[in-house]
């Protein structure tokens, strides 16, 4: 229940900061930040976070960016990373924001070299070093909400969490 209300409202963040940043080429990616600080909540069915990977790449992909299937597919290999680095690091704030701004910095530039090779957009760093600032301010300020908001609701709730 706690991942599809994480969820949830972080699509709804999403839309509410495209709307101040309006005019950037890339979003926010708020929802990436969700998708990096539930992993740990997939301990029953670890496979069931790559489904919920590609499921949220291509809802965001539908809302948001328009290029389907191009999410979903970055998605689930960042989950792919995500799970691996989880696996290896012990699951604290520290580890996820460093996790994070990786992810956001990988994601942002795949994305960008697929939009130039397919002549979405012109070969301009400056576009991609500005969507990785935007999206690192944002992202981590969220992601150190949203680590501290699931610890929180974890301990209150008894809800387990990988350690």
């Amino acid at each position: 229940m706690i991942i599809f209300i994480v969820s949830v409202f972080s699509f709804i963040l999403e839309y509410v900061i495209n709307g101040f940043f309006h005019g950037s080429i890339f979003s926010g990616l708020i929802i990436f930040s969700s998708l990096i600080l539930l992993e740990p909540y997939f301990r029953k069915d670890r496979d069931s976070y790559f489904i919920y990977c590609f499921i949220i790449g291509f809802l965001f992909d539908l809302v948001y960016t328009g290029t389907y299937f191009l999410s979903s597919g970055l998605f689930l290999v960042i989950g792919l990373c995500v799970r691996y680095i989880n696996r290896i690091t012990p699951n604290n704030l520290i580890v996820s924001i460093l996790e994070l701004v990786f992810m956001i910095i990988l994601y942002r530039f795949i994305s960008f070299m697929f939009m130039v090779v397919n002549g979405f957009v012109v070969m301009n760093f400056n576009i991609l070093f500005r969507s990785i600032y935007s999206s690192l301010i944002v992202n981590v300020i969220y992601g150190i909400i949203l680590y501290f908001v699931l610890y929180l609701i974890s301990l209150k709730f008894n809800i387990k969490r990988i350690k």
